[in-house]
């Protein structure tokens, strides 16, 4: 009896299961990579397609807002500025940021053009030249960011308080910003009134210009 053939046909066996074993583990490992590889790109596709989505409807209010102003302007031959601020300037900007924090309101602006006093209580003598008030939010102290119809219904507004959009900032190195671009963020509408040349023009920081937005905690 040849016992060297057993021997040899069971380490064939041993060595052909080993084989297929190691082929699994491996299949296993490519699934594992691409299941990760189409997660990370569903996860980049979601957030490409919300942060359109944020800019597409930022831009829409932007331009509502502009062509309120310039509504506004027709009707009481003047831009809708704060009470007590003077227009002897010849220029002048509203919703800017400074170190990250409020520099000059714009709330004063936007009440008027809701047809509200500068506090945001509603006014039946003033007409409204902007009838949905749902699409901003409002930053008061410069942290705190509620939406703008529940501070409406509770306290109100102050001049100081900014008008703007929560915004999804995009990724950075830089460690100045590093945290910034890892939260959402408040984008002001900035409100930009040349004087000398009878211009406005309305605008809101995009997903890149973190100098210009609010870092929220």
């Amino acid at each position: 009896m040849n016992i060297a053939t057993p021997l040899a046909s069971l380490r064939s066996l041993k060595a052909a299961q080993r084989s297929r074993a190691g082929f699994t583990l491996i299949e296993l490992m490519v699934v594992v990579v691409i299941l990760a590889t189409l997660v990370g790109l569903g996860v980049i596709g979601v957030t490409r397609v919300i942060k359109g989505a944020e800019k597409t409807k930022r831009n829409a209010c932007v331009e509502i807002v502009e062509s309120a102003i310039m509504a506004y302007k027709n009707e009481h031959g003047a831009y809708p500025l704060p009470e007590a601020y003077s227009s002897d300037v010849s220029s002048a900007t509203f919703g800017s940021v400074n170190n990250n924090r409020p520099k000059e309101g714009n709330a004063e602006i936007v009440m008027l053009l809701l047809g509200r006093d500068a506090n945001g209580k509603r006014d039946d003598a003033k007409r409204a030249y902007i009838t949905d008030s749902s699409m901003f939010y409002v930053c008061k102290g410069g942290r705190r960011v509620t939406k703008l119809d529940d501070a409406l219904t509770g306290g109100g507004v102050s001049a100081s308080d900014m008008i703007g959009f929560l915004v999804t900032m995009n990724k950075t190195g830089v460690s100045k910003y590093k945290r910034l671009s890892q939260a959402r963020a408040f984008a002001p509408l900035k409100i930009t009134y040349d004087f000398d040349l009878d211009h406005v023009s309305v605008t809101s920081p995009h997903e890149g210009s973190f100098a210009e937005v609010i870092q929220l905690n």
